[in-house]
C-alpha cells in the first residue's frame, strides 16, 4: 500500500528558456499536480511544443500536442471575438441594447434605468450573477447540458440586478453565456457553426470543437485529485455554451494564439485586436479587462479556464510577439506557470512532492470529526489515499506533508490532526483563508 508523504519545494523564479520551460511542465506531472500536460508557446517568431504524462492514467495513454483539453473559459475569449467580428461587419454595435437582440419572451432586468449592453456583458459589468439561480441540472457533474432557452428566459424575467449595468466588475458565466446566446439568436446559427466559419475555419483550427458535439479517442480524461470525472458537454440546445463549451489541443491554441499576434489586415485580425483594448478595471489597479480577454498591469493579455476535471490558460505579450498556451487534466491551475513564462518577476507557486507514509500510521486518521452539530468531516482510506468528506461536499484527496500534517491539492487548505498526551488522536484543524474550524473526533 502506497501513502503519500510530502516536502516542500520551493521554485525560485528564473527566466524561462526552452528546457526552463518543459523543466518545470514536466516537473507538474511528477509532483502529481496533474496527470498530464501540454503546453505551446511562440518565441523570436517561432512555435514550440512540449507535452509530458498521461492523457489517461488507466490506459497509460500519453499526452501529446494533438491530445484534446476542455478549455473551458478561455471559450469566452472566442465568444467576444465573435462580437467584435459582428461589430465590424456593421451587424451589431457594443452600446446597443442587449434587449434589443433577445426573444420577446425575454425580459432582461434594469436597474436605475439603466438597461444592459452587449459591451456590459463582453467586460462582465452587466449586473448579472456568475451562475444563474435556478442552474440545477440532472446531472450535477454535467451542470450546463440541460440549461436551454426556457431556463434561461424563466430566471432572466425574474432576476434583480445587484448593481447597474457598466458600474461594477463581476464575473459572470451566465453574463458570457448569454452574449452567446444572443450573437447565435441574431445570427441564425448555433454557437458551434458561428464558431466554426468565423473563427476556426479561416486559423484552420480543424481539430477544435464543442464538447458533446463528437466524440474523440484523443480527449483527454480530466481528473480531480486523482479521480476521473465526466466531460461536460453541450448541445445546441444549451443556452450558455459561450461561456465555456470548447475543446481544443495544444496545435489548435497554438494557431489562435499566433493569430491574436498577427497584423495582417484581414477583419478576423482586427476583430481579435479590437478584444485587446483595455475597457475597464477587473477588480483593481493592476487587472483590467477588454472584451472578454484579461490584462494583466496595462502589459499582458490572458485569459484561463476550469472545468470539473481541466483547468487552461492563454497569455500573450502584444508588444514583444510571444505567448503561450497550458492545458492540464486536472483541478490544479497552472496560471503562475503562464504567467511566469510571460515575465519572470511573477513567482511560482509552491509545490509538494509526494514521498511514502507508512500505511499503519495513516490508520490512525481514520474516523468522524465533529465541527457543529452540522457540520462533520469525515476521514477514511481508499485503496492507497487518505480521503476527506466534509457534511454536503465531495470526497477530496489528503497529501501529507509533515507528523500529522496534510494537505489539499484541490484548494489551498491544510488539515493537521492533534493528538492527547496518551498520542492518540483527538481532533482536528483545519486552515483555510486564515480560518481555523476545530473537530473533535466523535468515532
Amino acid at each position: 500500500m502506497r501513502i503519500l508523504f510530502c516536502a516542500s519545494l520551493a521554485l525560485m523564479p528564473i527566466l524561462l528558456s526552452a528546457q526552463g520551460i518543459e523543466d518545470l511542465g514536466k516537473q507538474r506531472v511528477e509532483l502529481e499536480e496533474t496527470p498530464g500536460i501540454a503546453i505551446a508557446w511562440i518565441e523570436n517568431g517561432q512555435a514550440h511544443f512540449f507535452s509530458f504524462g498521461l492523457s489517461n492514467i488507466s490506459s497509460k495513454e500519453q499526452v501529446t500536442s494533438k491530445t484534446l483539453f476542455e478549455i473551458g473559459s478561455i471559450t469566452k475569449t472566442f465568444t467576444c471575438s465573435l462580437l467584435s467580428y459582428m461589430v465590424l461587419q456593421k451587424e451589431v454595435a457594443l452600446a446597443d441594447r442587449a434587449q434589443h437582440y433577445l426573444p420577446t419572451a425575454i425580459i432582461l432586468p434594469q436597474k436605475n434605468g439603466k438597461q444592459i449592453t452587449l459591451l456590459n456583458l463582453a467586460t462582465a459589468r452587466s449586473g448579472l450573477p456568475r451562475l444563474p439561480g435556478n442552474l440545477s441540472p440532472a446531472d450535477p457533474n454535467n451542470p450546463y447540458l440541460d440549461y436551454t432557452e426556457k431556463e434561461l428566459t424563466n430566471f432572466l424575467n425574474n432576476c434583480e440586478l445587484k448593481n447597474e449595468p457598466g458600474a461594477v466588475y463581476e464575473y459572470s458565466n451566465l453574463g458570457m453565456g448569454l452574449l452567446g446566446f444572443i450573437l447565435t439568436h441574431k445570427k441564425g446559427e448555433p454557437y458551434s457553426q458561428l464558431i466554426k466559419e468565423i473563427i476556426l475555419k479561416p486559423l484552420e483550427m480543424n481539430q477544435t470543437y464543442i464538447s458533446g458535439e463528437t466524440k474523440s479517442k484523443l480527449l483527454a480524461t480530466g481528473y480531480m485529485d486523482k479521480n476521473p470525472v465526466n466531460a461536460w458537454t453541450w448541445n445546441n440546445q444549451s443556452a450558455l455554451t459561450g461561456a465555456g463549451g470548447i475543446v481544443s489541443n495544444a496545435e489548435d491554441m497554438l494557431k489562435y494564439l499566433a493569430a491574436q499576434l498577427s497584423t495582417d489586415q484581414t477583419t478576423l485580425t482586427a476583430s481579435f485586436q479590437e478584444t485587446h483594448k483595455e475597457r475597464a478595471e477587473a477588480g483593481s489597479e493592476q487587472l483590467q479587462i477588454g472584451l472578454g480577454w484579461h490584462i494583466r498591469d496595462h502589459k499582458y493579455i490572458w485569459h484561463n479556464g476550469g472545468t470539473q476535471g481541466f483547468r487552461s490558460f492563454i497569455g500573450f505579450d502584444p508588444e514583444k510577439k510571444r505567448g503561450i498556451v497550458v492545458l492540464t487534466n486536472s483541478t490544479n491551475a497552472a496560471d503562475d506557470l503562464g504567467f511566469h513564462w510571460l515575465d519572470s518577476a511573477y513567482a511560482l507557486k509552491l509545490l509538494k512532492k509526494p514521498i511514502d507514509l507508512a500505511p499503519e500510521k495513516v490508520k490512525e486518521y481514520e474516523g468522524i470529526y465533529e465541527i457543529t452539530p452540522t457540520f462533520k468531516v469525515t476521514i477514511s482510506l481508499q485503496e492507497s489515499t487518505l480521503l476527506m468528506q466534509a457534511t454536503n461536499q465531495p470526497k477530496v484527496s489528503l497529501y501529507a506533508e509533515g507528523q500529522d500534517k496534510f494537505f489539499l491539492r484541490v484548494a489551498d487548505v491544510s488539515v493537521n490532526f492533534n493528538r492527547n498526551g496518551e498520542g492518540k488522536i483527538e481532533k482536528l484543524t483545519i486552515h483555510q483563508n486564515g480560518i481555523e474550524q476545530v473537530g473533535k473526533k466523535i468515532k
